[in-house]
């Protein structure tokens, strides 16, 4: 594959990811109706474990040999799925999902930043530009509201917006890690196992360190939305790893702030009555994919 159909590979994929992610966000957005955060979390991540060792081990066959390759995703497991997707999901509760997702998806400004500092990787003028397209759409989706018919932040405490933010921070460094670790030579399913593994664990740990077992309970619509999504994300972080085998994290990680248009489009098909839809709201997503 030539240097330049390499990208367009890379950038394909990494569309595809976003377009994965964004099925996940939105399916959890409908299930979590009666069910925690925590709910969503530790299911979809059990699911995502299960799926992809299922995968692995079929396609790749026994490889835990090369546990040590592992460790960069494992690292990359702490901090999203597992701190990323908990705190979105949090957001997403408190805020719906058109203010939570493109103030989370702007984590692209943290890979860029951090791979231009530590892994040698050069942004373009493009790239700039974009990063400044991202900080003034979630200043616009930021002015916006939670859920509710106000549609401004009059009836959500303005702290909730830190949830988004962490999460933000959480994938940025994420990405960080997943990029060493492929660049080692693992396959993108393998390491996609790894980092959902190590993700289930630690939320694992989590919750039962704070009796919150008691509260891992759903209907039976709710677990056919949370399975769907365990789906989705699983083939999300795939297809990433593969993209990112074709190109820098500068080029890839922008790419996959793509889903915030997916989940506009989805959540107004689907969801449109619990969501806000306002010029600043769309104006703002639009920005925040344009990096």
């Amino acid at each position: 594959m030539t240097g330049g159909g390499e990208e367009i590979f890379a950038i394909s994929l990494a569309l595809l990811s976003a377009l994965m992610f964004a099925f996940t966000f939105v399916l959890v957005r409908i299930g979590v109706k009666s069910a925690s955060s925590e709910t969503a979390l530790w299911l979809t991540l059990l699911i995502n474990a299960v799926f992809l060792w299922g995968w692995s081990l079929l396609s790749y066959g026994w490889q835990f040999d090369q546990w040590w390759e592992w460790r960069y995703f494992v690292l990359a497991g702490l901090f999203a799925p597992l701190l990323g997707r908990l705190f979105q999901f949090m957001g997403m509760a408190r805020l719906g999902s058109n203010i939570t997702t493109p103030l989370t998806l702007t984590h692209p400004m943290v890979s860029v930043a951090l791979a231009t500092a530590f892994l040698g990787e050069r942004l373009s003028y493009l790239g700039l530009i974009g990063a400044v397209m991202v900080i003034a759409g979630s200043v616009l989706v930021g002015s916006q509201g939670g859920q509710g018919n106000s549609g401004s932040l009059s009836s959500v405490p303005r702290r909730y917006l830190l949830l988004p933010l962490i999460a933000s921070l959480s994938y940025g460094v994420s990405m960080v890690f997943r990029k060493i670790g492929i660049d080692i030579g693992s396959d993108a399913v393998t390491a996609s196992a790894v980092t959902t593994s190590a993700s289930w664990f630690f939320a694992s740990l989590y919750i039962g360190a704070t009796n919150g077992f008691a509260r891992i309970r759903c209907t039976q619509k709710e677990l056919g939305y949370f399975g769907l999504a365990g789906l989705f994300s699983s083939l999300g972080p795939v297809l990433l790893y593969v993209a990112m085998q074709h190109a820098d994290l500068v080029v890839v990680a922008p790419l996959a702030a793509t889903t915030p248009l997916f989940v506009l489009m989805m959540s107004y098909v689907f969801i449109r009555a619990d969501e806000i839809f306002t010029t600043k709201v769309v104006v703002g997503t639009v920005a925040t994919s344009q990096v």
